[in-house]
């Protein structure tokens, strides 16, 4: 090994000792205690990020971050658009999802793993976990909106619907853009390597969010019990493909809660 390269192999090490437990076990083979020999007690979200980039690094593979924005409306808006990908994604919209472990997380929890991830709330990034130090590449582009439609769209239910189809699949092409540009546009086995992804994200959600079920009179999220007998009505129309998205709330044995 050459001197600079041992040199800065050394520092990195002597880095890594004083970064927090889950940082180290992110990096490492073993799982990390802190001083005293005990498990590391970071937040469950904070953990997720973690060995979502342990899983990465340990396969090869690059970590695609699905960004949960701060606000409470936002996480609705943006856990609709990744539901209307990964639900209604062409084979080359989700086909580039294959080769990468994905994960949906705040910006904040990111950023303390990866420094570079960058500033705002993109719609992913991407971070390469064979690089010294971690690349991390921010993934964005603006969604046409639902919203344009209230007011303006005239006519019968059908058409509106049709309307509401249009936009959805405008939706889900520029995503899928996003995604080949961001991870590559590889042709081959479309057909299989969105299989593959549909079975890993679709059937079972990604690590860091629920699935959840939407209408105009209330919330139902996938694997939970909702004991408290009461439904959400009034909440308003929702786009049927819409209807179906990744939920970016806490939830325990009685429903929903806000992050």
């Amino acid at each position: 090994m050459k001197r600079r390269q041992l040199l800065g192999a050394t520092a990195a090490g002597l880095a890594a000792t004083a970064w927090p437990a889950f940082i180290r076990d992110a990096f490492g083979d073993g799982a990390a205690c802190d001083e005293k020999g005990k498990a590391s007690a970071a937040p469950a979200s904070l953990v997720q990020v973690s060995a979502a980039f342990r899983r990465a690094r340990q396969a090869s593979r690059a970590l695609l971050v699905f960004v949960i924005p701060a606000d409470d409306r936002a996480k609705w808006e943006r856990g609709q658009a990744f539901g209307e990908l990964l639900n209604f994604g062409a084979d080359g919209d989700l086909a580039p999802l294959a080769g990468v472990e994905v994960v949906c997380a705040t910006m904040a929890d990111l950023k303390k793993l990866v420094p570079g991830a960058g500033a705002g709330e993109p719609l992913m990034v991407v971070v390469r976990t064979d690089k010294v130090p971690v690349a991390a590449t921010q993934l964005h582009v603006a969604l046409p909106a639902y919203d344009g439609l209230r007011g303006v769209v005239t006519g019968s239910w059908e058409e509106r619907q049709k309307h509401e189809d249009t936009i959805a699949a405008q939706r889900i092409g520029a995503l899928g853009a996003l995604l080949r540009k961001g991870l590559g546009a590889d042709e081959q086995n479309l057909e299989a390597r969105a299989a593959s992804v549909r079975a890993r994200l679709v059937k079972a959600p990604p690590a860091g969010a629920h699935w959840a079920n939407a209408s105009g009179c209330g919330t139902t999220v996938e694997g939970v019990e909702d004991d408290s007998g009461l439904m959400a009505c009034g909440m308003g129309h929702v786009p049927s493909k819409s209807r179906r998205f990744l939920y970016f709330f806490s939830v325990d044995g009685r429903g929903a809660s806000s992050r």
